[in-house]
C-alpha cells in the first residue's frame, strides 16, 4: 500500500503550499485550486481502492 502513502504525502504538501499561498496573497484562485486538488485526490484514491479490491477478488 505504498501508493496510499505517496498520494497522502502529495495531498498534504499541496494543501500546505496552496493554503500558504492563498493566505499570503489573499487570492481566491489558490483556494479554488486547493478544492480541485482535494477532489482529484479523493477520486484517485477511490479508483485505486476499487482496483485494489477488484484485483484481490480476482485472486480468490
Amino acid at each position: 500500500m505504498w501508493w496510499i502513502r505517496i498520494l497522502f504525502t502529495v495531498l498534504v504538501l499541496s494543501t500546505l503550499i496552496l493554503a500558504l499561498l492563498g493566505w499570503q496573497s489573499g487570492n481566491p484562485r489558490y483556494w479554488q485550486w486547493l478544492k480541485q486538488v482535494w477532489r482529484a485526490g479523493f477520486v484517485v484514491l477511490l479508483l485505486l481502492l476499487l482496483f485494489f479490491f477488484l484485483s484481490r477478488l480476482v485472486r480468490i
